[in-house]
């Protein structure tokens, strides 16, 4: 099957702003998930959570 001409170049454009939009996506992303960290838990007490972080640190060093 031969290949029609400009197919070349259509398809390079068309990767650049796919590109661009998943970057944007992951970054959208990483914020989201940056600012939901900050928040916290209803339930979870932060101390106990701290100990039991702490604990498990000392476990496998």
């Amino acid at each position: 099957m031969a290949k029609q001409p400009g197919y070349q170049a259509r398809s390079t454009n068309s990767g650049k702003g796919e590109l661009k939009s998943r970057l944007l996506f992951v970054l959208g992303a990483l914020i989201v998930y940056r600012i939901g960290s900050f928040i916290p838990v209803p339930g979870i007490d932060a101390a106990v959570l701290a100990q039991l972080v702490e604990q498990q640190k000392r476990h496998y060093h």
